[in-house]
C-alpha cells in the first residue's frame, strides 16, 4: 500500500511549498509552542518566543505587581521561491506588512542559498524602508536539517510529520539531501543474506525518500552499511527476472545475486520476495557499530543525515569508520 502524505504535492509550485511549510510550522506549534520557538529561532537566527509568559511578584521598573501575563511581539513574513527569480522590489514592498512589532523578520525561502552580495543588497533595500526589519534567506534544506532532531523517538506522530516534510522536499527537488542520507532499516532474520549479498529488499509499494546509503540494523545497532549502486523493482517467474530499473546504475551485474537471494530467502527464511519487491544493491558492505542508546528497539526505518552527524566524510568506508562507537 502506498504511503499517504501529510502534505499536498500537486498544484502551483510556490503556493504549495508555502502552504506545506506553514502547515509544518502550524502542526509543530499545535504540538508544542516550545518546540516551535526553538525551530523558528534556529531558522531565523533570532530569539523567537511563542506563547505567553506568566509571572508572579516580578519586579518592574518602579513597582512589584502581583502578577504579569506577557505576550512578546514578533512577526515573520515569508516569500517562497521554487524556480522563479528573486524580485528585490517585491521583497521591499513586503516591508509594508510590518507594524510596531518588537521583532520583524522577512524570510526568503529558496532551494539554494543566494550569494552574500545579493543578500546584503536586498537587506540594504529592505532596511532603507524600515530599519527594524531583519532580512533572512533560508534554504529548504536548512529547514529540513533544523527539524530533524527536535523530536524524540517516542514522539511517533511528530517524527512522521518531520520525515514526511523531508521526503516532500527531497522528492519535489526543493532539497537534495540524498547524497548524505543513510536509511537505517531494521533487519532480523534476513541479516545474514543482507550481509552476504550487500543488498536490502522491501515490498515495491513501500514508500521511501531518496538516499545514498543503507544501514542494516539489528540488536540495537547498525552493524554494517553499504553505498547504493543500483535499485530495481524485481519479479521472478520461472527463474527469469522481470526487472524495472529505478535509479543508480542500470546494469545486469546484480541479476544472478538477486536470483540467489530470492531463492535463499524462500528456502532459509520462508520469505516470498520474488514477487514485486524492490532491491537496493551495493558492491560491498562495511562493518560498523552505530549504537541506538535510547530505550527500546527500532520498528521502522530511520534516516540519518550523515553530513549533520559526521560533518565531513570521504567515502563509505570512512562513514563506517566514523560511526563506529557513536550513539544515537
Amino acid at each position: 500500500m502506498s504511503k499517504s502524505s501529510f502534505f499536498q504535492i500537486y498544484s502551483t509550485p510556490e503556493n504549495v511549498v508555502t502552504n506545506n511549510t506553514l502547515q509544518l510550522f502550524s502542526r509543530i506549534n499545535s504540538y508544542s509552542t516550545a518546540q516551535a520557538s526553538k525551530l523558528l529561532t534556529e531558522i531565523t537566527g533570532e530569539p523567537i518566543e511563542i506563547g505567553v509568559e506568566i509571572n508572579q511578584q516580578k519586579h518592574e521598573r518602579e513597582s512589584v505587581p502581583d502578577g504579569a501575563i506577557i505576550q512578546r511581539s514578533f512577526k515573520i513574513l515569508i516569500e517562497s521561491k521554487v524556480d522563479s527569480s528573486i524580485d528585490p522590489d517585491q521583497l521591499e514592498k513586503h516591508t509594508a506588512g510590518f507594524g510596531n512589532e518588537k521583532t520583524k523578520i522577512l524570510l526568503l525561502l529558496t532551494k539554494e542559498k543566494i550569494d552574500n552580495q545579493q543578500e546584503k543588497a536586498i537587506s540594504k533595500k529592505v532596511t532603507a524602508v524600515d530599519a527594524g526589519v531583519i532580512f533572512k534567506n533560508v534554504s529548504y534544506e536548512e529547514i529540513c536539517t533544523a527539524i530533524e532532531g527536535i523530536f524524540k523517538d517516542y514522539e511517533f506522530e511528530m517524527r512522521a510529520l518531520v520525515q514526511d516534510y523531508i521526503e516532500y522536499c527531497n522528492d519535489e527537488g526543493l532539497s537534495d539531501q540524498s547524497k548524505h542520507l543513510m536509511r537505517v532499516v531494521p533487519c532480523g532474520k534476513s541479516i545474514n543474506l543482507n550481509r552476504k549479498y550487500a543488498m536490502y529488499y522491501q515490498p515495491s509499494d513501500r514508500g521511501y525518500t531518496r538516499h545514498s546509503f543503507i544501514g542494516i540494523y539489528t540488536e540495537k545497532r547498525v552493524q554494517f552499511l553499504f553505498l547504493i549502486d543500483s535499485v530495481f523493482d524485481i519479479k521472478l517467474s520461472d527463474n527469469k527476472i522481470k526487472k524495472t530499473f529505478i535509479c543508480g546504475r542500470e546494469t545486469d551485474d546484480y541479476d544472478q545475486k538477486i536470483k540467489s537471494m530470492i531463492k535463499e530467502a524462500k528456502s532459509l527464511l520462508g520469505s516470498e520476495v520474488g514477487k514485486q519487491h524492490k532491491f537496493f544493491c551495493g558492491k560491498k558492505i562495511f562493518d560498523t557499530d552505530y549504537v541506538k542508546e535510547s530505550f527500546g528497539g527500532m520498528q521502522n526505518a530511520r534516516y540519518v543525515n550523515l553530513k549533520k552527524t559526521l560533518g565531513a566524510f570521504s567515502d563509505v568506508e570512512d562513514i563506517a569508520h566514523q560511526l563506529r562507537g557513536k550513539q544515537w
